[in-house]
């Protein structure tokens, strides 16, 4: 099979993987029977998601695209497609007066492919350069193979036409 053909196909099948993004919300045991929160940043103060309790140990949610898994003194979020988006993710915990307490704050990408191409283009990138080289090196020295194979095949003169037979009798003189 073509190396592009299977390189096509490998992409395609890197782009349907799953790829669970995480964060971990340490918070003191003074916050533990707070309501949790997970949001997306719309500005350095506000941010727009949702709320959930602590009674769990795992839950699901977001339609199973967000997993929660909470420990005696952290939770931790694993998103697999944020459903706001690309942005900036928080995750907290509501204080008594309806304020958000962050305790972390990431990066989050909206799809596994965007995450994947992210990285894999400056790969891409920098492996360019060196095919360039590496092509221009390989086309000089078969070029310079070729123009030695021929000078071997070099015409020359002879003294008599090559049509006429001749046998190794005749051309040391012992005829």
């Amino acid at each position: 099979m073509h190396p592009l053909i299977v390189m096509l196909l490998l992409a395609e099948g890197t782009c349907e993987a799953l790829y669970w993004q995480k964060l971990t919300c340490p918070f003191e045991l003074a916050h533990e029977r707070l309501l949790r929160v997970w949001c997306r940043q719309d500005s350095t103060d506000c941010c727009t998601g949702l709320t959930f309790n602590q009674t769990s140990l795992e839950e699901d949610m977001d339609g199973g695209k967000l997993k929660v898994t909470q420990g005696p003194d952290f939770f931790t979020l694993a998103v697999l497609e944020p459903s706001l988006g690309n942005g900036i993710y928080w995750c907290g915990v509501l204080s008594q007066n309806n304020t958000i307490i962050k305790l972390a704050e990431r990066y989050f990408h909206g799809s596994p492919g965007v995450y994947i191409w992210s990285f894999t283009r400056w790969i891409l990138l920098s492996l360019l350069p060196l095919t360039t080289i590496f092509t221009n090196i390989y086309t000089r020295v078969m070029r310079k193979c070729m123009f030695e194979d021929e000078e071997i095949y070099d015409d020359i003169e002879t003294s008599r036409p090559l049509a006429v037979p001749v046998n190794a009798a005749s051309v040391c003189g012992l005829e």
